[in-house]
């Protein structure tokens, strides 16, 4: 591992700070480097949320707006100065070798002008920021946020969509949804007080930049030697699971390109009624929702397979992506330090093995609930023995650096890596975003936020939330390989494994 002295950050002038990446991060910038050739970027964040502001009596839409606009914008500066770092950079360092975060504060109000003149973009050509986030949308050096104003729907009341693109190297999921929290936080302040919200004074910002996550997390430079022994039996652990004699089950594909095209995401929404009868009914079995999902996911690529002469075993193979905020240190466990990518996946394989029927067996489709429970079983133990697990934690930089492709030394843009012919379906749980974001910031109403990654990859990432009470399963998909109707096809099965499998067919919620 590199030194933690690396990774502290350093003035190397009155206004410019660098740091060194941590493995986490470095993983994300390689990713998106390796990618760099099909001119688009791999998990780029695309984070997304709804407001609407009611129009005071005698006040025309349009002033409306433009006071919106500049609370907004005034919130964006705000947001600056707290997390700085959605205002740095990743680059190649060509003499050290190595990749590096950069941070420079605004040369006066002409620097900041310019930093918020391209940071902040307003779209005004009647596309709704749902069409917008579907339609290739850039993702600048540094993180932007676009203001999208949708056409006018409902009299008396002006509704927008705010969507944020950053790299991955630079913010994670969570963190997006911490940072629309503290936008908002500030602009229902500066939508009240106008003119009179001041702007903060830059020059002191960078005592506010955010740490990687293994100085976050005080982690140890290295591993001690039972925890290295322990990382080596968990990648082998692995490596026998995908290559054992069971097949493993993927995705189907449509085959024959090599670039991947648009990122996509579509989403299902399930009734309030639905959701708390879900919700009541994984109490009852000890199960969380994400488990129960994640049980349906495995099911459900399971169906995909083809039917044969005979019935065989499949093999569902995948991991957990975890919030590891909980496990940093004050503060970066809370919303101050929402820039950062404070995130892990679980080192060890979740691996679910079940039967493919023969392609004569007439028993019915309905799923068996007995196959649903044995399934989730597994799942849990997986999700409670990871967090049992106090040794993982420090093993997440060097499963990261394993899993690193090389990032090329002369900055050169490498060949587009083949699209992967065995893809398969994660989960990311947003939990409950309310816990996150807030609904109602003064007279700032939110609706529907959500976070995506840029998915370039053949696979599909579904994303696991509710909002106000209501539960929504969501995918990111890549048009190169799949189609919206057979991607909202998988989630909806999703859903009825979820249903059936939790007993509730009968209670006609589905």
């Amino acid at each position: 591992m590199r030194q933690q002295t690396d990774l502290q950050w350093e003035q190397l002038s009155a206004s410019r700070w660098e740091r060194g990446l941590d493995e986490v991060e470095q993983f994300y910038t390689s990713l998106a480097k390796s990618y760099e050739g099909s001119g688009r970027n791999f998990f780029a964040i695309t984070g997304f949320v709804s407001f609407s502001v009611k129009t005071d009596d005698g006040v025309s839409q349009e002033e409306t707006r433009r006071k919106v606009e500049d609370a907004l914008r005034r919130a964006w500066v705000h947001l600056r100065f707290d997390h700085p770092t959605i205002a740095s950079w990743v680059e190649r360092d060509s003499d050290r070798k190595r990749c590096k975060k950069i941070y420079e504060s605004p040369a006066g109000q002409d620097g900041l002008q310019s930093w918020l003149g391209t940071t902040f973009l307003t779209i005004s050509n009647g596309v709704s920021g749902l069409e917008w986030c579907n339609s290739d949308p850039p993702v600048p050096k540094l993180p932007t946020l676009f203001l999208i104003w949708p056409s006018p729907r409902v009299e008396g009341l002006l509704q927008g969509d705010l969507v944020l693109r950053a790299h991955h190297d630079i913010i994670d999921g969570v963190g997006t949804l911490m940072l629309f929290d503290n936008l908002f936080t500030h602009a229902a302040r500066a939508y009240k007080r106008g003119s009179d919200y001041p702007l903060p004074c830059f020059g002191i910002e960078y005592a506010n930049l955010s740490p990687p996550f293994c100085v976050a997390a005080g982690l140890q430079p290295s591993m001690s030697p039972e925890q290295t022994e322990k990382f080596e039996s968990i990648k082998a652990y692995n490596a026998f699971m995908k290559q054992d004699r069971i097949e493993i089950a993927s995705v189907p594909f449509k085959r024959g390109k090599h670039l991947p095209g648009k990122h996509q995401r579509v989403a299902v929404t399930i009734p309030a009624q639905q959701t708390t009868a879900i919700l009541s009914a994984c109490r009852r079995l000890g199960l969380s929702v994400t488990h129960a999902y994640h049980t349906a996911i495995a099911m459900a690529v399971r169906d995909l397979q083809e039917r044969r002469d005979s019935e065989r075993l499949v093999r569902y193979i995948n991991y957990s992506l975890i919030n590891e905020r909980g496990h940093c240190l004050c503060p970066y466990d809370t919303p101050l330090h929402a820039a950062a990518v404070y995130h892990s996946v679980s080192c060890r394989l979740l691996v679910v093995d079940t039967t493919v029927l023969s392609i004569t067996d007439s028993s019915t489709t309905e799923m068996s609930r007995e196959e649903f429970l044995r399934v989730a079983k597994t799942v849990r133990e997986f999700y409670h023995e990871m967090r049992r697990d106090k040794d993982y934690i420090q093993m997440i930089p060097s499963w990261y650096a394993s899993n690193t492709i090389p990032y090329p030394h002369d900055d050169a843009t490498p060949p587009v890596p083949e699209p992967n012919q065995s893809p398969s379906v994660s989960i990311s749980s947003l939990g409950v975003v309310d816990n996150v974001i807030s609904p109602s910031h003064g007279t700032f109403e939110l609706d529907n936020p959500w976070v995506t990654g840029e998915e370039l990859g053949t696979g599909l990432g579904l994303f696991l939330g509710t909002w106000k009470g209501v539960l929504t399963l969501s995918a990111a998909y890549n048009d190169a390989w799949h189609d919206k109707e057979e991607v909202v096809e998988f989630i909806e099965r999703c859903n009825v494994i979820v249903v059936q499998g939790l007993g509730l067919s009968k209670d006609g919620l589905m």
